[in-house]
């Protein structure tokens, strides 16, 4: 490669536009089996009405027991699932994913998603995407950062292939994974973005999604954009996505915590999540089944991805004036179901995708709004079908802790430019109130329970925007260059880092712990010595007003001495003490 001048970087991108055309086949062969089984057991259910009650109890308890099974089929040393599991990998593993997590996931989820788990596939398009860029950086044996990206790369390209949204899958990739937003990363995730969207595109001949909500059932049906006068029903929205994005997290999180709890083997608690989920099944049938019928006949709405429910919101056929405190309380109870039904099904250990889910969650909880709100006149100019369209990335925000995904993704679906203002707004006040009442994502509150800290986008800006003066300075202890070395041992009682001056009393070297403990390796020759041998000469003193991120490069060596505005030497910084600040003032910012 190097012969026809391609050098490193431009082979990282063509393996990047690789990684995108070769996650577009993948997902085609992942979500076609999918869509089949879907289509097949709706059209079942259809045929044969009196065993629909029976079925909708067993197949998802065979589906979930199935998942189990695979499961330990495919055993993984990684303790997080999912995006989750993903996220250990890059923070704690160097990026580096088995090739059987890809196995498990695809096998596992297609087990639960065909059987009425509800979970969706983009989940798990994107960590298969990540595995294959984990295993190619293997393959091509780069450093970790180029590993890391390889890993981002194929993740963008899945989600870019599920829902035709390249936009969609790099600011996902960017906020949710990786956390960087540096040129060198972000051009090879653009570039498998779309190359794996063009590629599902070419293939199909078609700009509809592979997989979800097509642009004309997300058609706004009319209504007005973002104003001044409409501005606050959008911003109430926000608060009000925020406030079920922190309820479906923590439901997810409280079912994860009781099916551990379980006196059972770890793979049959899927099974144990799929059998209550068959219990609110049944009592469908039985109760409501003839009432809310969203074009899936018996099947419960709340199973499955939950699109054929997504499509009705988002028509303004299903709003009237007349029903709308009844719609819009009908669409809060579904809203809930459906939180639950993710939370039994994925909490228990199944294995599928939040981002349907929270797709469908958004989409009932802006449809309520909009329908309740049908007597506001400002509720009612912007109109329910819009607010559903909105809610839709508030709540995907929200959950994830990524307003820029949540409303590129439904405004890459909807090709409708009025919207992009509105959305951006709910999803990022979505995520402001979010983050107020729940600290982790519905992805990082798995890691922080392993003891996994990621911080955020923002811990550099905020190191950046720290001084040395911030910082609390180590004692600066004085020693002549002259002096024996040996004389140090006795001072080392109390400090470890020493100022060394010369005659004149010049600033001349440093001696920190790491050249003591070198020097006293050869104990025996430090009587020879002076301490200008050990010390580290050459040291320049520090402003006060430098930014920690510059300092922090600096202190790769060892300890610095800091001076204040007359040019004295205030102390010494180290770098424990500089990180213990930021970590201070992150702990603040959270």
């Amino acid at each position: 490669m190097d012969r026809i001048g391609l050098n490193r970087d431009r082979r990282l991108l063509l393996w990047a536009a690789a990684t995108g055309m070769a996650l577009a086949v993948i997902a085609l062969a992942f979500i076609r089996p999918i869509q089949w089984a879907e289509h097949a057991g709706v059209g079942w259910l259809r045929e044969h009405p009196t065993r629909a009650a029976v079925a909708i109890a067993i197949v998802p308890v065979l589906g979930a027991l199935l998942c189990g099974a695979i499961q330990v089929a495919f055993p993984v040393k990684i303790r997080a699932h999912g995006v989750s599991s993903v996220l250990y990998a890059i923070h704690r593993r160097r990026s580096q994913l088995p090739g059987t997590l890809a196995a498990r996931t695809w096998l596992g989820s297609s087990a639960i998603i065909a059987s009425g788990g509800s979970a969706g596939p983009e989940g798990p398009i994107v960590t298969i995407g990540a595995t294959l860029g984990s295993v190619i950086a293997r393959f091509l044996r780069v450093d970790p950062h180029t590993a890391t990206t390889l890993v981002g790369c194929g993740a963008a390209a899945g989600l870019a292939a599920v829902f035709n949204a390249p936009i969609t899958g790099i600011f996902f990739v960017l906020e949710v994974l990786l956390r960087d937003f540096s040129l060198r990363t972000f051009t090879p995730i653009v570039i498998s973005a779309v190359f794996s969207a063009a590629t599902v595109q070419t293939l199909l001949d078609t700009q509809e999604p592979l997989f979800g909500i097509s642009a004309q059932h997300l058609s706004s049906g009319g209504g007005a954009g973002l104003n001044i006068s409409t501005a606050p029903a959008f911003a109430f929205l926000g608060i009000a996505c925020g406030v079920a994005s922190v309820f479906f997290v923590r439901t997810v999180q409280a079912c994860e915590t009781a099916f551990s709890r379980l006196p059972i083997p770890r793979w049959l608690t899927p099974a144990a999540g799929a059998g209550i989920l068959a219990v609110l099944g049944i009592l469908h049938v039985a109760f409501a089944a003839g009432a809310l019928d969203f074009g899936q006949g018996v099947l419960p709405p709340f199973y499955g991805n939950g699109y054929p429910l997504a499509h009705a919101v988002l028509d303004p056929n299903f709003y009237h004036r007349e029903t709308a405190l009844t719609v819009g309380a009908l669409l809060v109870g579904l809203a809930v179901v459906k939180c639950v039904a993710t939370a039994l099904t994925l909490g228990s250990g199944g294995i599928g995708g939040l981002f349907a889910p929270s797709l469908l969650v958004g989409a009932l909880v802006g449809g309520a709004f909009g329908s309740m709100g049908e007597l506001v006149p400002i509720v009612h100019d912007v109109g329910p079908t819009r607010l559903a369209l909105a809610g839709m990335a508030g709540v995907v925000a929200g959950t994830t802790h990524a307003p820029l995904a949540g409303a590129m993704l439904v405004y890459e679906l909807s090709r409708e430019p009025t919207i992009l203002l509105p959305v951006i707004l709910v999803a990022a006040l979505s995520t402001i109130v979010a983050r107020l009442l729940e600290r982790h994502s519905v992805y990082t509150a798995e890691l922080a329970a392993l003891g996994l800290r990621l911080g955020s986008t923002s811990d550099m800006s905020t190191m950046r925007r720290l001084r040395v003066s911030d910082v609390t300075l180590k004692e600066a202890i004085v020693v002549r260059g002259a002096a024996p070395a040996s004389s140090l041992i006795a001072l080392a009682e109390s400090n470890d880092d020493f100022i060394v001056l010369d005659d004149a009393g010049v600033l001349e070297g440093i001696v920190g712990a790491r050249d003591l403990r070198i020097a006293l390796v050869n104990r025996e020759a430090l009587p020879l010595l002076q301490v200008r041998d050990i010390a580290r000469l050459g040291v320049r003193p520090i402003d006060k007003d430098m930014p920690l991120d510059h300092a922090l490069e600096l202190l790769e060596r060892g300890p610095l001495p800091v001076k204040d505005s007359t040019g004295a030497i205030a102390g010494i910084l180290t770098r424990s003490r500089l990180m213990r600040t930021w970590q201070r003032r992150l702990e603040r910012e959270s």
